[in-house]
């Protein structure tokens, strides 16, 4: 699944002076396999450490910063990615072991593995006889 980048405000932690800065969401692809669920997000210009990834509840919600910074004397000629942060807001269902879900950023690219809870995947049943 793709998601189309849709501008939102989302208010900056509290600093010198308060901020309103404004998110997009990131383009990402959800692939299901007999073990896990996993969402590749791209983020293009966030580091890991400004990536948060939280279960809260029923949601799993990604908020990653972009603090590219221009080198002196820079001028800007093509942009391909909005100047914004990223907020990716995800349901999650009974199907998914909140305790046990990775995250992993290469390159712009946020991996997620979200394992199936144990139940659910599936297993063989031998037949008695």
């Amino acid at each position: 699944m793709t998601q189309d980048p849709t501008t939102t405000p989302l208010a900056e932690k509290p600093a010198a002076a308060p901020q309103t800065r404004f998110t997009v969401t990131p383009r990402y692809r959800v692939e299901e396999n007999a073990d896990a669920y996993v969402i590749t997000a791209d983020v293009p210009g966030a580091a890991a450490t400004d990536v948060e990834t939280i279960v809260d509840g029923e949601k799993l919600v990604v908020n990653a910063r972009r603090n590219w910074i221009a080198p002196e004397a820079w001028t800007l000629v093509h942009r391909e990615t909005a100047r914004a942060d990223y907020r990716l807001v995800l349901e999650l269902d009974r199907r998914v072991n909140r305790d046990a879900i990775k995250a992993q950023l290469t390159q712009g690219v946020l991996t997620l593995t979200l394992p199936k809870a144990g139940e659910l995947k599936p297993r063989k049943i031998e037949i008695a006889g």
